[in-house]
């Protein structure tokens, strides 16, 4: 097993931080790093703002969930999808068309962003610093939006904190699924196999939640999940406010 494979299946979410800050440059190298990573059509499709402002930090993490994480951290970033600057482009040359109004639209330029950020914890976590994500920058999109004066086709993908792990407060690695029931031979796997490979996760995954201290009241992974599924509406602000930046894929 190589350097790197090791370092990917070490992989943990940090969520408490030392009060160390960053290196100079390191976050510069880091985006670098980050801007290495595939994009479709050479659009590169993203942005990422560095909150530094302390005021609009705090705000930031009220917005969301008010998570520790947020506030420790020794950088704080939104990844964004951002079309803005391929429409200036499109502006300078008086394209023709400029298809916004197409899932497509939304589809590369979140994929995009999350390539970027995927880079970017990679390398972090190779300079020995610890990452979180914070999928909860969408609770709010229309105040992080204004928060972050984003123009139109530009919205935030994630939240992304970046900083030294505190050793009073190790995180254990996360058991993901088993890879049988990811990797896929031909076709798709069958409803029963994948049942089964399920069940098995559920045992592995609850062992790992009960060591943790999470989901004591079922901590099985189907059952956590069932419930989750059913959340995506709570976040239905994030369509109103991706058609206000010009994704009205639905008209």
């Amino acid at each position: 097993m190589n350097q790197t494979t090791q370092l990917l299946l070490n992989h943990r979410t940090v969520r408490r931080y030392t009060d160390k800050p960053l290196p100079d440059g390191l976050l510069e190298e880091l985006i670098r790093c980050g801007q290495q990573a595939s994009t479709s059509s050479n659009l590169q499709a993203y942005s990422i703002v560095h909150v530094v402002d302390p005021d609009r930090k705090k705000r930031m993490a009220e917005l969301c969930a008010d998570q520790l994480q947020i506030h420790q951290s020794a950088a704080f970033l939104a990844f964004c999808a951002d079309l803005h600057r391929d429409r200036i482009a499109f502006d300078m040359h008086e394209g023709q068309r400029f298809d916004d109004e197409y899932v497509e639209a939304l589809l590369i330029a979140t994929v995009d962003a999350a390539l970027v950020m995927q880079n970017v914890a990679v390398a972090a976590e190779s300079h020995g610093l610890g990452i979180c994500m914070i999928g909860a920058i969408r609770n709010n999109p229309i105040e992080v939006g204004a928060l972050l004066e984003l123009p139109d086709h530009v919205f935030a993908v994630s939240g992304f904190c970046i900083g030294y792990p505190d050793p009073e407060n190790p995180t254990a690695i996360k058991p993901r699924l088993p890879t049988k029931a990811v990797l896929h031979r031909d076709r798709y796997l069958d409803d029963e196999a994948m049942k089964q490979h399920m069940v098995d996760y559920d045992q592995k995954l609850g062992i790992f939640y009960e060591s943790q201290g999470m989901h004591d009241r079922d901590p099985r992974w189907t059952r956590v999940m069932s419930g989750r599924v059913g959340r995506f509406h709570q976040r239905a602000d994030l369509d109103v406010f991706l058609k206000r930046q010009g994704y009205d894929w639905q008209s």
